[in-house]
C-alpha cells in the first residue's frame, strides 16, 4: 500500500477537523492518504467524551469534538497530527501504527507502540516510557480514518492545565487515561513539527510507502476531489454548540443547594431532570443548556435559580 502524502495549508482546528471528515468521505476506495497538520492551540475531545469532564474549567482553550472515539488531547504549535485514510479491506489498526512508529525509530526516536494505540518511548533514557503519540479511529463507508499526535515540542505545561474538568457520579461518556506525555524534542532539542513533518514524508518516499518525498496541498487535493462542499458543510456543524457540547452522552452531577444536595441529569447537553430536596424550587433549569457554573449558581441561590 503506497499512499499519498498531503499537508494542510491552514492550522485553524475547526478546519482540519473538518478536512479530515471529508477525506474520509471521498467516493472510491482505491487511494491511501497520509495527512499531516498542525493546529492552533485548543483541545479536541473524542467522539463519545464529556467535554465538561474533560477539559478545565479556567481553560481558555476553544474546545472542539472530533468524530472518532479515543480521549481528549492537547493541540498546539508544537504538537504534530498525522491522518491515514486506508481503504477498509486493507485496514489494520497495528500494522499501521507499527508503520508510524517504524518511521519515527528510523528518524533516530526509539519509538514502541503500546497500550490503547499509544505510541511510547523505549529505550534506557530517562523519558523511557513517556507517551508521545495517541491514537482513534472511525470507520467510514469506504474507508477508515486512523489518526493521532505526536508531541514534538508542545508545552506540556499548558496541556496539564487544560485537561481534566467536573466529576459526573454517574456518565455514559468515555473517559480519557491520563498519561504521562513527553516531547520528541526532549531527546533532540531544537525539533518542530513542521520538521519532523518533512522528514516523515521524505522518509516515508524512501521506503515506498509514500508515492513523493513532498507533501502536496491537502485543500488542492480536495477541492480537485470536488469535496470542497463536504468540509464545508462539516465544518458548520463542527462549530455548533449542537456538536461540541450537545453530543455529550448522558451523565449527572451532584450539585449543593440551600435547601440540601440535588442531582443534576444532563441528557443532549441539557439539563433533563433535578432530584433531591427542593428541586422543584430550581424547575426553571429544566431544558437550559448545563454549564461549569450550574452548581455554584445553585449554592449561591435562594429560591428559584437565577
Amino acid at each position: 500500500m503506497v499512499f499519498e502524502a498531503l499537508r494542510s495549508e491552514g492550522s485553524d482546528p475547526t478546519d482540519n477537523l473538518a478536512l479530515e471528515e471529508a477525506l474520509l468521505s471521498l467516493p472510491g476506495d482505491e487511494k491511501a492518504l497520509l495527512l499531516f497538520y498542525v493546529n492552533d492551540p485548543c483541545v479536541v475531545v473524542g467522539r463519545n467524551q464529556n467535554p465538561w469532564a474533560e477539559v478545565d474549567p479556567r481553560s481558555d482553550l476553544p474546545v472542539r469534538r472530533r468524530v472518532s472515539g479515543g480521549g481528549a488531547v492537547y493541540h498546539d504549535a508544537g504538537n504534530l497530527n498525522w491522518a491515514l485514510f486506508v481503504p477498509r479491506r486493507l485496514h489494520d489498526q497495528d500494522a499501521e501504527l507499527a508503520m508510524m512508529a517504524g518511521a519515527l525509530r528510523a528518524l533516530g526516536f526509539d519509538v514502541e507502540p503500546g497500550a490503547r494505540g499509544g505510541l511510547y518511548l523505549d529505550g534506557e533514557s530517562a523519558f523511557s516510557g513517556g507517551k508521545v503519540s495517541g491514537t482513534a479511529r472511525r470507520f467510514g463507508p469506504r474507508r477508515v480514518l486512523h489518526h493521532g499526535t505526536i508531541l514534538v515540542d508542545a508545552d506540556l505545561d499548558r496541556l496539564r492545565s487544560s485537561l481534566g474538568g467536573i466529576r459526573p457520579v454517574f456518565s455514559r461518556a468515555v473517559a480519557s487515561v491520563p498519561g504521562r506525555p513527553c516531547n520528541l524534542s526532549a531527546l533532540r532539542p531544537g525539533l518542530g513539527a513542521e520538521a519532523l513533518a518533512a522528514d516523515l514524508v521524505s522518509r516515508f518516499a524512501s521506503s515506498g510507502l509514500a508515492s513523493g518525498a513532498e507533501a502536496g496541498s491537502a485543500e488542492a487535493f480536495l477541492a480537485a476531489s470536488g469535496a470542497a462542499d463536504a468540509a464545508r458543510e462539516a465544518r458548520e456543524r463542527q462549530i455548533g454548540w449542537d456538536w461540541i457540547w450537545g453530543q455529550t452522552p448522558d451523565f449527572t452531577v451532584s450539585a449543593p443547594a440551600p435547601s440540601g444536595e440535588l442531582s443534576i441529569d444532563v441528557k443532549g447537553g441539557r439539563v433533563a431532570g433535578l432530584r433531591g430536596p427542593g428541586a422543584e424550587e430550581h424547575a426553571d433549569l429544566l431544558g437550559r443548556r448545563f454549564e461549569y457554573g450550574l452548581s455554584l449558581e445553585l449554592a449561591k441561590s435562594g429560591g428559584g435559580a437565577a
